[in-house]
Order: C-alpha cells, then structure tokens, then sequence
C-alpha cells in the first residue's frame, strides 16, 4: 500500500468513535491530504498526505481510501475538497449556467471531460465552475455517500475575505509538488486565482514576476504570502528574496488546537487543509 510521506497523530491509536469527528480530504492530481478534527475540543487528532504518482493516481486513490482506517471510521460530517486547475470564477451578474461546459472547454478543451461542480462563492460574489475526473468522484461519491464537494479555491477565498487587506496589493503563493496556486489581490479585489507547474526556483520566480508586470505590480512593495510545501531555507525561498521584500510564511488558524506532535513541521505547511475547516 501506498505511504504516506507526512503522517501526524495525536492519539496513539486510532479512536473506535470518530462520530463527534470531521473529516476533511484534499485531493488533487497529484496529491492526497486528509486531516480529523475533533469538533468538541476543536483539536486536530490526524493529518496524512500521499503523493500521488501520475499514470497510478486512481490506483493510489482506490488503495488508500479502501485501506487507511482513518478513512474508514464514520464521522459526523465529511468534505472533500478539489484541488484540479480546470476552474472558472465567474462574476455573479455574469453567470449563466447553461454555458458552464462549454466555457470550460472552450479554456481547456474538451479532451478531459470530466464531472462537472459549481460553487457559490458569496463573499466574493463569485460562482466558481470546475470540472474533476469522474472516475476519481466515483470513487469518493461511493466510499463516501454523504460528503460535501468543494473546490480547494473556493475554501480558500471564504476564509481569505476575513484577512484581506483593503489598501495595497497582496500575492499569495500555494505550493505543492511541481505545482503552486497563485491568487492576487488588489486593493482586497481578486484580480487573479490558477495553478502554474513548475520545476525550477527560477520557473516560480518568473511566474509570479510575469503577474506583476501584467497587473503593474511593484514586486519590492507587494506582500507575498507563501504556504505549502516549501523550506524557508530552500532554493526557492532563496530566489523569491532576490525580488520581493515583503515576504510572509502563512500561520496556522488560531482557530484550532494543535497538539505539539504538529510542532514538529512548519506551520505554513498545511494552511490549505487548515483551510477546507475555516471554510466548512
């Protein structure tokens, strides 16, 4: 079975009754992250993240989600969030459900079609289309009938609006493996939200440096905040100093309690499974 490559658990075993609990699952094309959270005590009791190969990914799906026993206990309340880069956010005055599909094939093409999900995005006014595999929904829709579907954007702008600066400009920068989202904030209206590949420390710097010039933003005045899987200490971080000088890692919500087992990983690690319980 497939390990996983971050593994946090309070307890030392895991607890027969998970029904006071929710479960919270990200799942993108390359990843697997799920963390528990106990509601009474607004403690984090579990968080596991899987790598996901990319010819493998609905094998590893299957093999956790069938094998984990996490993943297998009942909880009072599940959410899966999506975390694929087929996504359109669409102005409320603008949104027309009857064009959804072709809008998205008309961006991405129509080689991948996949099922199809909308989220109304109030805070922002914004409704937010996207499309993810429909084997892989298969899979989580059967295993777990009654959870909520949300994209990982979407958790991220709700919980966003709370700590948006009105005045001035704010990059945030998401990252995975190979992968990073990107949103940009302009006097705390989202001019821009997508996912961008990368290799290189370089391919990220040019990213978010082609945004700044697109959207004439001073990169020696604009904040990035930077969350995800990356070192301070790394290449990366390293190349991002080079131009932008207000540099934030992104802290945990203080919403929660985190056993001192989460203290042994940077706390700007996990802010977007943190986030998927902000937003639930």
């Amino acid at each position: 079975m497939l390990s996983a490559v971050y593994q946090i658990q309070v307890p030392a075993t895991v607890p027969e009754d998970t029904t006071g609990c929710h479960l919270y699952i990200d799942i993108g094309a390359d990843h697997l992250t799920f963390m528990v959270l106990n509601t009474a005590e607004r403690e984090f009791l579990a968080l596991q993240q899987f790598n996901l190969e990319k010819y493998n990914a609905l094998t590893h799906c299957r093999e956790v989600v069938s094998h984990n026993e996490w993943l297998n206990k009942s909880y009072d309340r599940t959410i899966i969030a999506y975390n694929f880069s087929d996504s359109i956010l669409v102005p409320e005055k603008f949104y027309m459900p009857a064009i959804n599909e072709p809008s998205l094939s008309l961006v991405y093409g129509d080689m991948n079609k996949g099922k199809q999900f909308v989220d109304h995005v109030a805070e922002w006014e914004l409704y937010h289309i996207y499309r993810v595999p429909e084997v892989l929904h298969n899979i989580f829709a059967a295993h777990f009938p009654s959870a909520e579907f949300v994209h990982s954007y979407s958790c991220f702008l709700k919980t966003k609006k709370q700590s948006i600066h009105e005045t001035g400009d704010e990059l945030n920068a998401v990252f995975y493996n190979n992968k990073l989202i990107i949103s940009l904030f302009k006097d705390g209206n989202l001019q821009l939200m997508r996912s961008f590949e990368y290799e290189t420390s370089e391919d990220v710097a040019y990213h978010l440096l082609n945004i700044c010039r697109r959207f004439d933003v001073d990169c020696e005045k604009v904040i990035l905040v930077i969350s995800g899987l990356i070192d301070d200490h790394s290449a990366v971080y390293a190349e991002l100093q080079k131009y932008f000088l207000l540099l934030q890692l992104d802290q945990r919500p203080a919403d929660f309690k985190y056993s001192e087992v989460f203290d042994e990983y940077p706390p700007h690690f996990f802010t977007s499974i943190f986030n998927a319980a902000l937003c639930g």
